[in-house]
């Protein structure tokens, strides 16, 4: 409390108390300061029970070595005698483990003195409890020896307990001042995550607004050329590719149903040909695919000839339909026959794919809609980016925010170390 009262200025009676001010950054030099100022006199004390407990471990070895010189008494048996120097051995290895093993700390801080008591303690209590048969031996067998060896232990025992007696009343204290530096540097360690999450977070957000920037260029760059003359050019021409695409569908769909009449026979046809009952020539099979997938492409010398192979075999009847459905497919044939029935579908369709190539050669040449492309695959790639950034940055805001949290709970342990240490309320000013 002086230690504060010296820095602060003493406090006057019957004033409201308020926090002191504590600068963060000079915590540890202030807490090595009273560190030093409370425990400055509790280390010669420790010095000098360490003097006496050494002082006692030497008293051991000394009744030690009188145990293993003595003569048991004269009235012993032979047996008894015999018994007894095992024991004795046994006593003897016990008390050089406690001589070897309790050797006092070089140095005088409460933090050793109090772990170096833990340890003697044990040393001490495994001697015994490996030596109590053993004792019973001694003191029959060797009394005044016996006598010396636990006037020696018990003093050993009363200095350790001193020891600790002295220790245990600054042990809040040593406590408080163990857990403050380690408290101080918990600190330190989540400032610096938290800054590096917020520098990372500043990163992110510049890069973020960077790729909105790019995007808002690039929208705009879409929406100049979507206001253009080539690009309405440019959409006429799909407009009028389109429209004649369904034009060519539509003659397509028409030079299908001419061949719809005589469809049973194409397929038993192709049935007969699969079961190898009436095997086409390569040819005929050819145009048997291309009259059911794709009739519009059959050159009019081709289907001729099949034609042909077909009036053939609907005169042979080898086919298995019924009389009417044979004439029927005949008429169709001479219908087929007539040059006019598909010449003028074939015509018309083949202007309307004229005029579809003309518009896409003169769409190729228009570089707005590859501009316009490219754009849009950079919007595509400049969203995908700034949704990244924004789940990067959504996960880096998460964790400052919980790294804030335990810098928080971590800052009010420390104010509440402080009070434990300096008796007072402390505002700890950190810095920014």
């Amino acid at each position: 409390m002086k230690f504060i009262e010296k820095i602060f200025g003493k406090r006057q009676k019957d004033t409201e108390v308020t926090p002191v001010k504590l600068q963060f950054s000079k915590l540890p030099e202030l807490i090595r300061e009273e560190r030093e100022k409370e425990f400055g006199s509790l280390r010669p004390q420790i010095g000098e029970k360490y003097t006496e407990i050494d002082a006692a471990v030497k008293q051991i070895s000394g009744a030690k070595k009188s145990l293993l010189e003595a003569e048991a008494l004269a009235e012993a048996s032979k047996k008894m005698e015999k018994a007894g120097d095992s024991n004795r051995d046994n006593v003897a290895h016990n008390l050089d483990l406690v001589t070897g093993k309790i050797r006092v700390p070089f140095g005088r801080e409460p933090r050793d003195a109090l772990e170096f008591y833990m340890d003697a303690r044990s040393v001490l209590k495994t001697a015994l409890d490996n030596t109590r048969r053993s004792q019973l031996y001694i003191k029959a067998l060797y009394p005044r020896e016996f006598e010396n060896i636990i006037l020696s232990l018990v003093n050993l025992e009363r200095q350790l307990d001193e020891l600790h007696a002295l220790l245990e009343n600054k042990r809040k204290r040593t406590d408080a001042f163990e857990k403050l530096p380690e408290q101080v540097e918990n600190i330190h360690q989540q400032m610096r995550i938290a800054e590096q999450y917020s520098e990372r977070m500043a990163d992110l957000e510049s890069k973020y607004e960077a790729v909105q920037k790019e995007l808002a260029a690039t929208t705009a760059g879409i929406e100049g050329l979507e206001g253009g003359r080539d690009f309405e050019r440019a959409r006429d021409l799909e407009e009028r590719i389109r429209a004649l695409e369904g034009k060519v569908s539509a003659v397509d769909a028409e030079i299908s149903r001419l061949f719809t009449p005589m469809s049973k026979a194409l397929s038993r046809m192709e049935k007969q040909d699969k079961n190898e009952m009436y095997v086409l020539s390569p040819e005929n099979r050819k145009l048997l695919g291309m009259i059911r997938d794709e009739p519009a492409s059959i050159r009019e010398n081709e289907l001729g000839q099949f034609l042909d192979m077909l009036k053939k075999r609907i005169d042979n009847r080898d086919l298995g339909l019924k009389d009417q459905m044979y004439d029927k497919i005949l008429r169709q044939i001479e219908k087929l026959r007539d040059p006019s029935t598909i010449s003028g579908l074939r015509a018309q369709r083949e202007r309307y794919v004229s005029e579809i190539r003309s518009h896409r050669e003169e769409l190729s040449r228009l570089d707005v809609y590859r501009e316009r492309e490219n754009l849009v695959k950079q919007v595509v790639q400049r969203q995908a980016s700034a949704s990244l950034l924004l789940s990067e940055l959504d996960s880096e805001r998460k964790e400052l925010e919980e790294t804030e949290g335990k810098l928080e709970e971590a800052r009010k342990m420390l104010n509440s170390q402080i009070k434990d240490i300096f008796g007072v309320d402390a505002e700890i000013i950190y810095d920014s």
